[in-house]
């Protein structure tokens, strides 16, 4: 019997491995016969995340077939992780040039969901932007979309994955509702 495909869910900013989104994609998809999701709690500085999700999808791809699925900020992580191992990416809301966006956040940060405590500055801010792609490979993502987002700008996904298959909702949130509607289209995606 051949290993089911691997699917990491990548959380987004302050968030965890058994966020929402994560528990719903892995209760939906994890009982089909070609797919699995799988999710880590990631570091809070985005060196140390990248290093994390690098370590885990070369062990993973010397097995079997890595998918990734990312949101928010984990679509920033998910965009340069796909174009460094050339793999498939379904994108939920993602941040596009998160490295502009934390200069709001500089300073002490906490993450609620894990309690841990860290400090947002220049090189912080600098590791996000060591990592921005300025072209991707389009073929390569499914992009979702709601316009109801209240947190990123849907607008600025929709110009920056121009060439991928893109689906905007009209509402929403950046939560993304309905999101277990768009996994048959996620999956045809990772297919």
């Amino acid at each position: 019997m051949k290993n089911k495909d691997l699917i990491l869910y990548i959380h987004g900013w302050n968030s965890y491995k058994d966020a929402r989104k994560a528990v719903l994609l892995k209760n939906e998809i994890n009982s089909s016969k070609n797919f699995e999701v799988d999710s880590i709690t990631l570091k809070s500085h985005p060196k140390e995340a990248i290093q994390q999700l690098s370590n885990y999808i070369e062990y993973h791809k010397e097995q079997r077939k890595v998918h990734l699925i990312g949101s928010s900020l984990g679509g920033y992580y998910a965009t340069f992780l796909s174009e460094k191992y050339n793999l498939k990416a379904a994108m939920i809301n993602p941040a596009v040039w998160a490295y502009k966006i934390f200069k709001n956040d500089m300073g002490t940060n906490e993450n609620l969901n894990t309690g841990e405590k860290y400090f947002i500055d220049d090189l912080w801010v600098q590791s996000l932007q060591d990592i921005f792609i300025e072209s991707i490979t389009g073929k390569n993502y499914l992009v979702l979309l709601q316009t109801g987002d209240q947190t990123l700008n849907y607008k600025f996904a929709k110009q920056y994955f121009e060439g991928s298959n893109i689906i905007i909702d009209e509402g929403g949130s950046h939560s993304f509702e309905n999101l277990e509607l768009k996994i048959p289209e996620i999956l045809l995606h990772f297919s």
